[in-house]
Order: C-alpha cells, then structure tokens, then sequence
C-alpha cells in the first residue's frame, strides 16, 4: 500500500515559508517576556519589568505591534496547512484522515513535554486539539467558515463583557486578584526559575495547567479556531500564496494597520486611564488588542506577500523562508536557548533584565535562527523535529 507522502521542496508555497518564518521571530517579542520575569507580567506590564520610563515607550511598541498579532497569524497559517495537507492527500487519491490525526496525536505529544518539561507557555497542544477540530470544516463553503468562525471569534468577548457587568464587585475583585501578586508571591516565583530545574516543576506545571484548561477553554480555543477557520478562506482565495495583485495586498496592508493600530491605540490610552485595573482590563481592556489582533495581522499579511512578490532584501527572504520551514524546531530551540538563557539551570537571568534588555536577547535569537536555519537546509531536507514528525506520521 503507497503511504502520503509530504510536500516535497520544489512544491513548498514559498510565500507561506517567508509568512511563517516572520511570525516565527516576531512571536518572541511577546515570549520574552514570559521567559523573562513571573507569568502575571505577560499580562500586566506593571509587573515585572514594569512601564517606567523607556520600559513603558518599548511595552507600548510591543502592545501595539506585536501581541497576539503573530499567535494569529500562526493559527491562519495552521488552518491553511491543513488545507494544504488534504490537498495533498486527494492528489494522491487517498484519503489524509488517518495521517493527519496521527499527526495531530504527535504534535499533541510534542506539546505537552515542551509545556510541562521546558516552558509552560505552548502553543503546539491547543494547536493539536483545535487541528482536530478544524479538519472536520476543511469541506466547508467559505461563506459557512466566515459565519461561523466570526461567532467563534466574538465568544470570549461575549462572555468576558457579560462577568464584568453582571458579576457582583467582590467576586470579580477575588476572581482577578492574580492580577496583582504579593510580593511573597513574586519572591517564591522568582525563587523557583532560578533555582535548579527539578525546583521549576511545579511552577511550570501549574501555569501549564491553567493555560490547557481554564485559559483554552474560556477564550484560547475559540480564538484558534476562528484563525485555523480564517486560514482555510485566505488559502483557498489564494491570498497567501501571493496570487493576488499587489494593489490587493496594498489595501490589505494600509487597511489592516490603519484599522488595527488605531483600535489597539485607543485601548492602550484606555488601559492607562484605568491605571491598568485588573477587573476591567481582563474583561474588557484586553479585547481591544485581542479585536485589533485580527486586523494588524491582515496587515502583516499584506506586507510580507507584497515582500514576496519582489526582489527586495533576496538574502533576507531566503533565511526568513529557511526560519519558516524549519519552524517546529526553531519553536523548541527558541524555548529551550531561552529557557537556558533566564532559567537557574543556565545563566539564572530571570527577573534581572528590563524591557531593553529583553529586546537585546530577541535580537540575539533572531540572529541565531537567522544564519542556522540556511546552513540545516544546506545539509538536509528538513529540521531534526520535523524529520521525527514525518517519519512517525508516515509509519
């Protein structure tokens, strides 16, 4: 019996390669911060690092161009290799069902030793739980995909808009009290990431947790999916490989940023108004970002497949598309260089650094992935994990 094969180089959509190597590297301007100090601090900047002077300047940046706004455009490009995936299979007149849940029980493998044994904020598990999912729509009419991917993406608003105004005060104020720690609190986390590695299990684990459950279940899983949803459109309109005019790509950019940032920006004003109060924020700050999200990553979209139909920076095309088709193993080695980087069982950096400083080791990362990316592809087909993948994928 003939097994799937995968894509092989000459037929990869080198317009997805460069997509997914930039948001590959523009994801960890957000990572770095949960790598670097306590886990409240990815969520309230004036925590940790906090927002005094140039630290406040750099997390404004980042809030505007940055968060979730790479999360989103990897969930898009999730959704469209499971189109890509099936596409495949019905070339080869066989049936992708079997293959790509196995392949989705391995992803789901690789995830949770990623998030419970080096860095508990994963993304592969939610992405194997929501692939599973989202393979079932693949079928689907685009107008069905739109409608029902809209009202995914509009339920953790929903449900987060009717807690904040129908809750009493006092639960609210004990349900959000994580949003400001004690500094007991801080010193056992700060104490745990940069102790020894067996001390960082039971941190790691819990935050793991929290996040797989309560977190996917409340917003993370309906945002994914709306995405993957979102992808299977963009793809199958041939608008992430690059089909489109460039006047397309143009409106997609100019209207996507616009948008986007002029939304984000009245929510940053507004989280500074309400002097980054947790009840509120968590309820109804964060989903200015969260709806600006969507529309800065359409821009980005627009962006890099105008970038992909020229010649601009060839040599700088070439590593990002390099970044992007070794994304899987780029994700773990981002982890476990940062992890080594801020962790007890490495340099101990955790909680030391401020935002410029940060910034300082996303270069250097960036920099890593930028020039061994180039040179594994040299040598072989494909990373070390996504060799592991396909060959247990294809048993």
């Amino acid at each position: 019996m003939n097994k799937l094969k995968s894509i092989n180089t000459n037929q990869r959509i080198e317009s997805i390669d460069l997509l997914r190597g930039f948001a590959l590297l523009g994801i960890l301007i957000m990572n770095i911060i949960s790598f670097s100090h306590i886990g409240t601090g990815y969520m309230n900047p004036t925590v940790g690092a906090g927002i005094e002077g140039y630290n406040g300047i750099i997390h404004g940046f980042s809030y505007l161009f940055a968060d979730m706004r790479f999360m989103s455009i990897f969930s898009i490009l999730f959704g469209a290799g499971i189109l890509i995936f099936s596409d495949n299979a019905l070339k080869k007149e066989m049936n992708a069902g079997v293959y790509h849940y196995r392949r989705m029980f391995l992803l789901l493998c690789f995830g949770l030793i990623h998030a419970y044994l080096i860095w508990m904020g994963d993304i592969l598990v939610m992405y194997a739980i929501c692939g599973c999912i989202a393979y079932l729509m693949r079928n689907w009419s685009i107008r069905k995909l739109l409608i029902l991917g809209s009202v995914f993406f509009v339920i953790p608003i929903l449900f987060s808009l009717s807690t904040y105004f129908f809750m009493p005060q006092e639960e609210l104020q004990e349900i959000f009290k994580f949003w400001t720690p004690t500094q007991e609190e801080i010193d056992v986390e700060i104490l745990a990431y940069q102790g020894s590695y067996m001390g960082q299990l039971k941190p790691r684990i819990s935050s793991a947790i929290e996040l797989q459950t309560l977190v996917f279940l409340i917003e993370t899983s309906w945002r994914v999916l709306s995405m993957m949803m979102l992808g299977m459109i963009l793809y199958r309109k041939g608008i992430l490989s690059a089909q489109k005019e460039k006047i397309f790509y143009q409106r997609f950019l100019i209207k996507g940023l616009a948008s986007g940032l002029a939304f984000s920006a009245a929510g940053l004003y507004a989280a500074y108004s309400f002097e980054w109060d947790g009840v509120w924020y968590m309820n109804v700050g964060h989903f200015y970002n969260y709806i600006a999200s969507l529309a800065v990553a359409l821009g980005y979209i627009g962006l890099i497949m105008l970038w992909s139909k020229t010649n601009f920076l060839m040599g700088l095309q070439s590593r990002l598309k390099a970044v992007g088709r070794l994304a899987f193993t780029n994700y773990i080695l981002t982890s476990l260089i940062c992890t080594f980087i801020f962790y007890g069982h490495g340099l101990g950096l955790f909680s030391t650094l401020d935002r410029l400083e940060q910034m300082g080791i996303v270069l250097v990362v960036w920099m890593i992935l930028l020039i061994i990316s180039p040179m594994i592809l040299e040598k072989y087909k494909r990373g070390p994990l996504e060799s592991i993948w396909r060959k247990f994928t294809y048993l």
